[in-house]
């Protein structure tokens, strides 16, 4: 099993060769979907600026993730995941509705022609491109645990989904017979626009509902850390002396934030510090996850109201 080192720095590399591909893209998409006038095409290249962004802005939260707490962030920067994944969460959604308002416009402003085959022949190219490019990150981010990646492989099949649908929506173009051609043909651009910004939809929600529980600091009820602390803290209940305890579980980023305040009685067993730390012990274990990943915190209280 790889180290939490050695995890970030193939996530980064990972990152760093994403934003190079997404570079290219950019410059492809729109100066290619300029010159052929196709609304579809640059579309696709203004999700790969976006992609573009997001995917520095990940590569810092990924670099700043790594560094130990400080004077000015005493609790590490393991927040800066989720404040990164809710802007591009929002600028990608921004976008869709932007794209699909647009698109309707383009539906009632009558269309336009464009070039069916060099259309066809770009979302082909794009959406190879694309799919390898996620297919890789997926990969990546199951063996390393990071969400970040994970991410910008959603963004990279997203883009894929973009240049395909768009490959497939202009093939009717050499299938069809008169005067559905000619009709379809004019408005096969802005149909397209708005199609594949309402499939874009549901990737952006999905993330900013996930990132900004996060950011909101929402216990992570019946989540798997939360019911392996459950677990262990049912089994403690039979330590002498133990009145109560009320755990409390925030996930931010990589790191679990997870605070237990116990309430015991005058013949709680573990009276020393060292007893203490052995109980403290028993319930990291009983989570299962290392301490580098948690910020446990675990008080003893014999006054109700400080738990």
């Amino acid at each position: 099993m790889m180290t939490r080192e050695q995890a970030s720095r193939i996530e980064q590399r990972t990152l760093k060769m994403s934003i190079c591909v997404v570079l290219i893209i950019v410059i492809a998409s729109l100066g290619y979907g300029i010159y052929i006038d196709s609304q579809a095409v640059i579309l696709n290249g203004i999700f790969s600026v976006l992609s573009l962004i997001s995917g520095g802005m990940s590569l810092l939260a990924a670099k700043l993730v790594m560094k130990p707490e400080d004077h000015r962030f005493p609790y590490g920067y393991a927040h800066i995941e989720p404040l990164v994944l809710s802007a591009n969460g929002l600028m990608i959604l921004v976008v869709c509705v932007y794209a699909f308002v647009n698109g309707i416009k383009g539906i009632f402003a009558g269309g336009q022609e464009v070039g069916a085959s060099q259309v066809i022949m770009f979302g082909g190219i794009t959406g190879v491109v694309n799919l390898a490019i996620s297919a890789y990150e997926y990969r990546i981010a199951r063996e390393t645990g990071s969400q970040i990646v994970k991410d910008d492989a959603r963004e990279w099949l997203v883009d894929a989904g973009f240049s395909l649908v768009t490959l497939v929506a202009f093939i009717p173009v050499f299938i069809l017979n008169e005067p559905l051609r000619t009709i379809w043909a004019v408005y096969a651009d802005p149909v397209m626009v708005s199609l594949m910004a309402l499939l874009a939809l549901p990737v952006p929600i999905a993330v900013l509902r996930r990132s900004m529980r996060e950011v909101l600091m929402m216990n992570e009820t019946g989540h798997e850390v939360s019911n392996r602390l459950a677990s262990v803290l049912n089994e403690l209940k039979s330590v002498r002396g133990i009145v109560k305890c009320k755990p409390r579980v925030v996930k931010t980023g990589r790191t679990y934030f997870i605070e237990v305040d116990i309430v015991v009685g005058p013949d709680f067993e573990y009276q020393t510090i060292a007893q203490q730390d052995r109980f403290r012990e028993r319930i990291l274990k009983g989570i299962g996850k290392p301490l580098e990943e948690t910020w446990l915190s675990i008080t003893f209280t014999m006054e109700h109201r400080w738990a």
